[in-house]
């Protein structure tokens, strides 16, 4: 039977279509707004109330070299100079330099993709190795012995392993260079180096990513340069004072995260269109950014507890002024459990249970959802990694920074200073004590003004025997002040487990006067930072590469890099090794060189022990130690030299 329908019919479903579609489109205050901007003042009540808040200012502060308003002002009531001798900028500033040596050695990578121990097999090996012996041995004239059989058997197993593993481990080479050519594009490099430089400054740092991005991005395609939008994975390091985790939140994937992110308006103007992104919602926060509808920028972060006292240490812009073309939207971004009824109530498809907690990433913009969709991680997995210098067990929040372990020696290091100075200057000349009333008063107002062979007029009836001027030297406690800023100053090792001979600092004695005693102390030294570089290995970059590595394999076309593999974080092995490897090595060169050992090393072995202290020593590898082909080529030319006088001869006798 056939379904007949007149026009009106036809008309009227068209509308009801279009109506809905509208509808979809209609940008709301849904319940699911104020779910997320509930989350997000929840979050900062939180933190204020724990002072994590005050603590990230103070700690950026001390970096900075600047007092809190509290102490300027005691400063200046005072008198005197408002020096900041900031021996904190310092110790951070090692601290970050220690950690790129380990993270960042020269022609080389902080973390590896190598094959498991015993890679994933085909569930038929076993077969195909029986199959494989039946085969060498039905056809044989003689009886097979058992022995015999299962040696052939297990040679056979142990070879296919071996091969196997072998195949694995050039898999896993060429998913290292798809990821190194992916964290390079993707920014990995650079936001990692402002990780370390967090790291050494607030309680906690944050790291995030892989985030795919559409950008543009100029492609050589058919002997041509073009324009293409790819999506590629990008990374980013967050601003502490830019995250909020959920108040009960002692691991990223644990409660809820909320972060601010300022939006350039072409960039947000860019998603309308975009899967997961509400065009309607996007125009109506422009328009409420460009003023339009009377309302400036700032759309969801504005006033923020800290936010200005932030901007400031920083050198930004304080608020978000709609009328200037650079003005941004800001935006909470939401990482967290969500009911399925408020999905469907915003709009997003595909929610078949209305009372599931969904994980989702939404974009709150003032009252407005301008992006809500599926966490895309398989595993639920949030795209943030924190670590802190001293990690806290209860919060994602660090016990303390370096800024402020180094606190009181701070303080006692520009107490002495400002003291020595004031002092110096109240030292550098002599006082003077003059009876004002042995000097006419018309004489009075040139007191403070000295210079030589000034004449002191007095009054004979009024000093009556006493002395009407008087000069004297105040005492310089220099020496003792610059003492006590010294001793502060050498706490500061103990308080942070940074020395001062880690950076280069060249007072020092004992036994850091050698070169065998300062090894001994850096090795000592280290053994506090190791703790550091085990939490960002852990924490950090073990998972971020994982992460990256788990996209691959899901959604790459590309075959042949697809493999059983695990990331290694190889930072902290770094530092414990590296140099005493170095050394060993050359030890071992020059143990080795002589002519019994060469015969047992061999050729081959003997370059590949030089490729790799040269490489230690960031020397061109490829142009100094030539490779194996070159190498076997040589040897034969030696040998055929040899063997041509012995044969000549050979053909002369």
């Amino acid at each position: 039977m056939l379904d007949i329908k007149n026009n009106n019919q036809l008309e009227a479903e068209e509308k009801a279509a279009i109506d809905a579609s509208e509808q979809e489109e209609q940008p709301v205050i849904t319940s699911l707004a104020a779910y997320v901007r509930k989350a997000f003042t929840d979050a900062e009540l939180h933190r204020q109330s724990n002072d994590v808040t005050s603590r990230l200012l103070a700690s950026r502060r001390l970096k900075s070299g600047k007092y809190d308003a509290e102490k300027l002002q005691a400063i200046q009531q005072k008198g005197g100079t408002q020096l900041f001798f900031n021996i904190t900028e310092t110790k951070c500033e090692a601290f970050e330099a220690w950690m790129a040596d380990v993270f960042a050695p020269t022609g080389d990578r902080a973390w590896d993709v190598s094959p498991t121990p015993i890679p994933a097999l085909p569930t038929n090996i076993s077969q195909n190795v029986v199959e494989a012996t039946i085969a060498q041995f039905q056809n044989s004239a003689d009886e097979p012995v058992p022995e015999q059989v299962m040696q052939y058997a297990t040679d056979l197993y142990d070879e296919t392993l071996r091969q196997m593993f072998d195949e694995a481990k050039e898999r896993c080479d060429r998913m290292i260079r798809k990821i190194e050519d992916q964290t390079l594009e993707g920014g990995f490099n650079d936001a990692f180096v402002q990780f370390v430089s967090d790291l050494g400054t607030y309680p906690s740092a944050i790291f995030k990513g892989p985030v795919f991005t559409r950008k543009q991005r100029l492609k050589w395609v058919d002997n041509k340069v073009e324009v293409v939008d790819e999506i590629i994975p990008t990374w980013a390091c967050v601003d502490p004072m830019s995250f909020y985790p959920g108040p009960n939140a002692r691991h990223v994937n644990e409660s809820y995260i909320c972060e601010l992110i300022d939006y350039d308006r072409r960039v947000l103007s860019e998603m309308r269109g975009v899967e997961g992104w509400n065009t309607k919602a996007i125009e109506e926060a422009l328009e409420m950014s460009a003023g339009i509808l009377g309302s400036a920028g700032g759309l969801g972060g504005e006033n923020v507890i800290g936010s200005m006292e932030s901007a400031s240490l920083e050198d930004r812009a304080i608020d978000h002024n709609a009328g200037l073309p650079d003005a941004t939207i800001s935006a909470v971004e939401f990482w967290g459990s969500i009911p399925g009824k408020m999905l469907t109530e915003w709009g997003m498809k595909g929610i078949e249970d209305p009372f599931k907690y969904y994980e989702v990433n939404c974009v709150l913009i003032k009252h407005i959802v301008v992006r809500a969709v599926l966490n895309p991680d398989p595993l639920g997995r949030r795209p943030y990694y924190v670590t802190s210098f001293i990690k806290n067990k209860n919060s994602l929040w660090g016990l303390k920074s370096i800024p402020e372990k180094m606190e009181d020696c701070q303080e006692g290091v520009n107490g002495a200073q400002r003291n020595m100075l004031n002092n110096l200057a109240i030292a550098s000349g002599p006082q003077v004590a003059v009876d004002i009333d042995a000097i006419p008063p018309e004489h009075v107002p040139t007191l403070t003004r000295i210079w030589p062979w000034k004449v002191w007029p007095f009054r004979g009836t009024k000093t009556q025997g006493r002395n009407p001027i008087t000069f004297f030297q105040p005492n310089s406690n220099a020496d003792e002040l610059i003492r006590v800023s010294e001793y502060y100053e050498n706490k500061s090792d103990d308080r942070t487990l940074i020395p001062r001979y880690v950076y280069g600092n060249e007072n020092l004695g004992g036994a850091a006067q050698t070169a065998s005693g300062l090894s001994m102390l850096m090795n000592a030294a280290s053994r506090g930072i190791k703790r550091v570089i085990k939490n960002v290995d852990r924490d950090v970059l073990r998972i971020a590469i994982d992460r990256l590595y788990t996209w691959n394999m899901l959604y790459l076309e590309d075959e042949s890099l697809k493999g059983d593999a695990q990331i290694i974080s190889r930072g902290a092995l770094a530092l414990l090794i590296r140099e005493q490897t170095q050394l060993r090595r050359q030890e071992f060169l020059n143990m080795t060189n002589n002519p019994t050992d060469l015969q047992i090393v061999g050729i081959e072995g003997r370059a590949s022990l030089l490729r790799e202290v040269a490489k230690g020593l960031d020397m061109p590898v490829e142009k100094v130690i030539p490779n194996e082909e070159e190498l076997k080529q040589r040897v034969q030319q030696q040998q055929l030299a040899q063997q041509q006088p012995a044969d000549a001869q050979q053909g002369a006798a």
